[in-house]
């Protein structure tokens, strides 16, 4: 596995399709993600998706785009959502 903590937080993106076109995923910026999230064009999956990204990449940060929920994320992810997170949760890190 790649230790560049922006090229990690890449290849996880890349398993949710909810944010291959989005803002700040290649090249990683973790700010034009949130700025994305938190406007008008992302579904709500798609949103939480990048709350997930964002609490991947600091967990800490107050994020515009809101606290990722995982309760919440569940029930509107689809299948390959809910795996690409699952994958994570198996062997989590954080960059």
């Amino acid at each position: 596995m790649n230790d560049d903590p922006s090229i990690r937080v890449r290849m996880l993106a890349q398993n949710l399709p909810g944010l291959w076109k989005a803002r700040g995923i290649s090249p990683w910026d973790a700010v034009a993600l949130d700025d994305w999230a938190a406007g008008g064009d992302p579904s709500h999956g798609e949103r939480c998706a990048a709350q997930f990204l964002l609490a991947v990449w600091n967990p800490d940060e107050s994020w515009k785009s809101g606290q990722f929920d995982l309760m919440d994320a569940l029930r509107v992810w689809d299948a390959q959502h809910r795996r690409a997170f699952i994958e994570w949760a198996l062997d989590p890190w954080w960059a």
